[in-house]
């Protein structure tokens, strides 16, 4: 199946990606050079270990970005959507991805081989500090990810992976529903946990009023309360 080739200048994931503040002749540059590719649910993009050949651009959809752990359970670093990069930061000491990163729905990206990507940063100062900022977020992200699984408890997990859900998915308390492409297992291993919690604390979210949901339907969520039980403000007598 064709996939039609996007113009960078004109594209509206830019205003959410590295690309957002990028001059016009360097955005030229990209559209010149990229290619745009598809990936079905469940394929990888890349696994830990693959070579970096270029630079992703996430147009459309969602994948899960994981590591390995112990026995083989992943653990969900982030959810990737529209705007997300991968790729970016590939040097001569550091030529291979560090983690995976698997559609969970069908996927538009955008990618560009790394010996032209680099040539287009070197001649944009701006592309360069985007990526910098990129970079420190997303160091940023996993300082928190370590700090909750060190201290968090499983209800304040749970209850922060349903805020990235809801984040991700672009969920507004006034639309009422919106389906997730994550499983109850996915759920667990965005928050560190297992299966069998998630569910446990799904019923008790839902016996509170914080939550509706049927199987990867979520109708409604209480996003402030969630936020105050992510924030260590559980209620007394909760999960330990």
């Amino acid at each position: 199946m064709a996939i039609p080739q996007y113009d960078c200048i004109t594209c509206k994931v830019r205003n959410c990606s590295i690309l957002n503040n990028c001059d016009t002749h360097t955005l030229t540059a990209i559209s010149t050079y990229k290619f745009s590719r598809s990936l079905r649910k469940g394929e990888k993009l890349f696994s830990e270990g693959d070579p970096v050949p270029g630079i992703y651009f996430v147009k459309k959809g969602f994948l899960k970005v994981e590591l390995n752990g112990k026995q083989g359970r992943p653990l969900i670093l982030r959810i990737a959507g529209r705007g997300a990069v991968f790729g970016h930061r590939a040097n001569a000491r550091h030529a291979c991805h560090t983690c995976s990163a698997t559609a969970v729905s069908d996927v538009l990206y955008c990618y560009v081989p790394y010996d032209l990507f680099d040539e287009i940063v070197d001649k944009s100062p701006i592309l360069s500090q985007q990526i910098n900022n990129y970079i420190l977020d997303e160091l940023e992200l996993v300082e928190k990810k370590a700090i909750n699984l060190a201290h968090k408890t499983v209800r304040e997990k749970i209850a922060e992976a349903l805020l990235l859900l809801a984040e991700a998915y672009q969920y507004e308390e006034k639309k009422q529903s919106f389906r997730i492409s994550f499983c109850r297992q996915d759920i667990a291993d965005l928050a560190g946990t297992t299966k069998e919690q998630v569910s446990k604390i799904l019923k008790d979210f839902e016996k509170e009023g914080l939550i509706k949901c049927a199987a990867k339907k979520f109708s409604y969520l209480h996003t402030a309360m969630l936020r105050n039980i992510s924030n260590h403000h559980s209620l007394p007598g909760r999960e330990k």
